[in-house]
């Protein structure tokens, strides 16, 4: 019973609120809200600057819901007669990095960029590899609601995963030559590191359908990682940019060119 004395003795009771000694009970003090409502930009940003805005990665085995879950990282690109697919590598504040092949964005600097949540912006090239079939877009969403752009996800990537691919792995891929995120195929790797004449790098290839258009689109593993980029095909087989060699450019883009616009 002391010790319980003891510890009523340093509080004292406003209106059935225990207060600390000392603090008046005087109506004009405030203690502050309970509870802060937060706004749609509020929330976005802070998926933003927590790195949440990234297509899940699916361990159930279940590739329908893989499938599903990737389809907002990928985009479709209208560069002047050229109709291609994209892979969203970051999510920004007003901005989307997005990666293509070098020969769907080499003719011109801006495109129109359709995104999976039926929004349409524009884009500016802003680097194209000498080394390898990848170039890079910034596309603006600064004009889109904030609800619309937290339906944006960026590829989930694991250069690890890539690593782990071998012959017979399932993947599938998936691409926008009907429409965003329209045209899915699923196949195996015919051999994870194989050297195409034609392009000049080694690549991932696949056993694998692809149709004009979906170059520039997604190759991903079981689980949902993207693994590379769909650049060229022939009836069943396809050849993917490895994702380590999209992510080696990457780190050349000039760095005034992505900084977001105040």
């Amino acid at each position: 019973m002391a010790a319980v004395r003891a510890f009523t003795a340093l509080l004292c009771v406003c209106g059935g609120i225990l207060l600390p000694l000392g603090r008046t009970c005087a109506r004009e003090e405030t203690l502050g809200p309970l509870v802060q409502v937060t706004t749609p930009a509020d929330e976005y940003l802070g998926l933003v600057h927590l790195g949440l805005l990234v297509s899940p990665e699916n361990y159930n085995g279940d590739v329908s819901q893989s499938i599903q879950n990737v389809m907002p990282s990928i985009v479709q690109i209208r560069t002047g007669n050229l109709l291609a697919s994209g892979i969203i590598l970051e999510v920004g504040e007003d901005t989307l990095l997005i990666a293509s092949n070098r020969h769907q964005l080499g003719q011109h600097v801006y495109s129109t960029v359709s995104l999976y949540n039926g929004a349409q912006v524009s884009a500016r090239r802003v680097y194209l590899s000498e080394r390898y079939d990848v170039g890079f877009l910034l596309a603006d969403i600064s004009q889109l609601s904030y609800e619309k752009r937290a339906l944006l996800r960026s590829a989930a990537i694991q250069e690890s995963c890539n690593e782990q691919l071998s012959r017979g792995s399932e993947i599938f891929m998936v691409g926008s030559t009907d429409g965003v995120a329209c045209n899915i195929s699923e196949g195996i790797v015919a051999d994870p590191w194989y050297y195409f004449d034609e392009f000049g790098s080694h690549m991932l290839y696949n056993y694998c359908k692809a149709k004009p258009g979906m170059s520039g689109g997604g190759t991903f593993d079981v689980h949902g990682h993207c693994v590379g980029m769909i650049t060229g095909g022939y009836e069943g087989e396809t050849a993917s940019l490895p994702m380590g060699c999209i992510l080696e450019e990457r780190q050349y883009i000039p760095q005034e060119q992505t900084a977001e616009r105040e």
